[in-house]
């Protein structure tokens, strides 16, 4: 009942109210972890429940953490008009009416106007989707993206709990993701599509075997079409592919997304600059790039995220290379843990890492024997600190603590697994002796 007020309590609060936010968040959090890890904890069955009825009651309310859904309806409105979203921006369409009729109203409730998309087509297609049922009846968006959030978060437990069969560990963990305090506010509460991205990766995972190949690279490719960050982990798929079936699966998910990316865009070029954003202008809630940006301010006297940025991307890509290296060169190696690790270094190396990011590494978490992301779940919500009072101002103190604690943890979690090996090995060889 704690929980379930809580999470509740969380959809009504706004965003400028962090002091009130993070109390209560906390509470949640901390009733999740007595409901998951105790041992009196919540069975399975009655778990699943109580995440859906509290994915239902987020439907009575709108999203204040975020106002992302609203270039959702700007770019389902121009498809919808014949116009790319990637061909103008928002703020070059509303000075030339002669080209597209675009809603002002709307336009003024927009993040960034002066942005092209940032969203691949398959989140296109479905703003357009959408845009077709609703028009411009924002409370219509909002339910539409809900309820497609509802089931992209089930499709994700499904895909979990296919899983975890295989790998033979417990079912009970599917309880990390689905009550979850983080994930059900940004996913379904505040309506972030990285769900679509995550139910892809993990189905063409369930169906990477050599009959299944086709339907596997289907998914992968909608994953990738849904936040081209899986592109990354198309080297990590499970070993039972290599080195003939990952080059085929390889070929065909990179193939379909490529084709369907240049049929959806064309010759609209706007996604480039998108793209180059995210490594050349966007900040938020980073780690070693704050860090590598205070010595440029110390340097050179101005930001230098345009050099920072790529260097940072380049480097994390190289030391991807080398953890592939080792992926493929260990018998045993587990892919789930691989790709846990390789989008944690990206992260850690981003320009930007926005709260619901860490879904992708928490539905990872609970197919390896890794406990950090959950950690990391709750820590992550201190950057909701930066829109205390209504502005924008980012609180390093709190950035910081959230990243020692995080590292902290995670060295910690090395140390109790090694010993963990380590005893478990010592009682096997006295088992054995006996």
């Amino acid at each position: 009942m704690i929980w379930l007020l809580a999470i509740t309590w969380l959809h009504t609060i706004d965003r400028t109210e962090f002091n009130v936010l993070w109390a209560v968040y906390s509470l949640a959090f901390a009733s999740y972890a007595w409901l998951v890890f105790s041992k009196n904890g919540i069975g399975i069955m009655y778990g699943l429940g109580l995440a859906l009825l509290t994915r239902m009651l987020s439907l009575l309310f709108e999203p204040l953490l975020s106002d992302d859904y609203y270039r959702y309806i700007w770019d389902g409105m121009v498809m919808h008009g014949g116009i790319h979203p990637m061909a103008y921006t928002p703020s070059f369409l509303i000075q030339h009416p002669e080209i597209i009729a675009v809603n002002a109203q709307l336009f003024s409730l927009l993040n960034s106007s002066d942005y092209f998309s940032v969203y691949p087509p398959v989140a296109q297609w479905i703003f357009q989707l959408s845009f077709t049922i609703n028009d411009l009846n924002i409370s219509g968006h909002i339910l539409f993206y809900k309820i497609l959030l509802i089931c992209t978060d089930a499709l994700i437990v499904f895909f979990l709990y296919r899983l975890l069969i295989l790998k033979k560990l417990m079912i009970n963990r599917l309880l990390w993701f689905a009550l979850n305090p983080l994930i059900i506010l940004e996913f379904t509460g505040n309506l972030h599509m990285d769900g679509l991205m995550i139910a892809g990766l993990l189905g063409a995972v369930l169906l990477s075997g050599k009959k299944t190949m086709f339907w596997s690279s289907m998914l992968m490719a909608t994953s990738i079409l849904s936040k081209m960050l899986t592109l990354i982990l198309i080297p990590f798929m499970p070993k039972k592919l290599y080195w003939k079936n990952i080059t085929v699966f390889s070929v065909l998910s990179v193939g379909i997304s490529v084709l369907v990316f240049m049929w959806s865009f064309g010759s609209n070029t706007g996604w480039m600059n998108s793209i180059r954003l995210w490594f050349t202008s966007f900040e938020f809630n980073a780690s070693l790039y704050y860090l590598l940006r205070s010595i440029g301010y110390l340097t050179k006297g101005y930001n230098t995220i345009e050099i920072i940025g790529p260097l940072l991307l380049f480097t994390a890509l190289v030391v991807i290379c080398i953890l592939w290296w080792k992926y493929i060169r260990k018998t045993n190696a587990d892919w789930a843990q691989a790709m846990l690790f390789v989008m944690t270094l990206y992260f850690l190396m981003s320009t930007t890492v926005h709260p619901w990011y860490v879904g992708l590494l928490l539905s990872l978490s609970v197919l390896s024997l890794h406990i950090y992301p959950v950690i990391w779940t709750y820590l992550i919500f201190l950057s909701y600190s930066h829109y205390e009072g209504g502005g924008f101002v980012e609180n390093y103190p709190l950035i910081a603590t959230e990243y020692l604690l995080l590292i902290f943890w995670m060295v910690m979690e090395r140390r109790w697994r090694r010993h963990h090996i380590a005893s478990a090995n010592i009682s096997f060889i006295r088992s054995d002796l006996k």
